[in-house]
């Protein structure tokens, strides 16, 4: 079943039960994705995984403009939402995985640039790990 029917099926089973906060976080991924297929052609799984993650990835920046203007209800509602949309990405590599992905990519390396290696880790990974995470580690292994 495709990341899109899986959509479906959840929007579907959210209106059964009556789930507003899922319902609503399902319906308002489910336009962005319309949004991008109406400017880029129809998407993969893969086009569907970099939606969300885009998503995820913009509410955990709003969070932090929410908790400096002292907003923490409105934080709280995001992590809420955050976590709604973390259940259709991959599982997360943990520290041990990544720092060995990142060791490999750094021994093959011809170019030490880190640009240019967080680049490759972040093509290993397909979604696995965080920019963040992957960047905090090359620096550190590269130190």
């Amino acid at each position: 079943m495709s990341l899109k029917d899986q959509l479906m099926e959840d929007m579907k089973n959210a209106m059964r039960s009556r789930d507003s906060a899922k319902l609503d976080v399902i319906r308002f991924l489910r336009s962005e994705i319309k949004n991008i297929e109406i400017d880029h052609g129809d998407q993969d799984d893969a086009g569907v995984l970099k939606i969300v993650a885009r998503q995820i990835k913009s509410m955990k920046d709003a969070n932090t403009e929410f908790i400096n203007a002292g907003r923490e209800d409105l934080a709280k509602e995001n992590d809420s939402k955050i976590a709604i949309l973390e259940t259709y990405m991959p599982a997360q590599l943990s520290d041990a995985e990544l720092e060995e992905i990142v060791k490999s990519t750094i021994e093959s390396s011809e170019d030490k640039n880190m640009g240019k290696i967080i680049g490759q880790v972040v093509a290993k990974t397909e979604g696995k790990a965080d920019g963040g995470r992957i960047s905090q580690m090359v620096r550190k292994l590269l130190s």
